[in-house]
């Protein structure tokens, strides 16, 4: 029974230390000022998760996972030492993928689409490094090709 009782007070505790970091200029700081390492929640008034962070020494590292205050997933994330990195992904409150995006070192890089709300695909782009490259393809609400593009 005192396992039990010290472990209810605990809790409020430790889900409280959470709430005490904050980012300044892209570095997540702990309650003492020194850059965070772990996973950071924050939450919506209703108690859903808003945002779930993976962070290296203050800066995102690894995926970041972005909620609607229903709790459905709206967007994927993901960074390498607080630079956008890999497969981002984004949802509709309906559940409907809308966007997929790459990147490498924090900047455009490979295919990028884009959904409208029902799922049809509407925009297809590939970038290199920042810059528009290969071929870039519009759909029309049909998901037929309306013009085409080459970079």
């Amino acid at each position: 029974m005192k396992r039990l009782t010290l472990l209810l007070l605990l809790v409020p505790f430790l889900s409280g230390a959470q709430n005490n970091v904050t980012e300044k200029n892209g570095l997540y700081l702990d309650s003492s000022g020194k850059p965070f390492t772990g996973t950071y929640q924050e939450y919506f008034e209703n108690g859903q998760v808003k945002s779930q962070m993976e962070i290296g020494q203050g800066l995102l590292n690894g995926q970041v996972k972005v909620y609607f205050p229903s709790g459905e997933l709206n967007e994927i994330r993901s960074y390498i030492k607080g630079e956008k990195s890999g497969r981002w992904e984004t949802w509709n409150a309906q559940g409907v993928k809308v966007a997929e995006a790459n990147f490498l070192n924090g900047k455009k890089n490979g295919k990028w689409y884009v959904w409208d709300e029902k799922g049809t695909l509407r925009y297809d782009m590939t970038y290199r490094m920042g810059e528009k490259s290969g071929t870039w393809i519009i759909y029309n609400d049909k998901g037929l090709e309306t013009s085409r593009k080459e970079y």
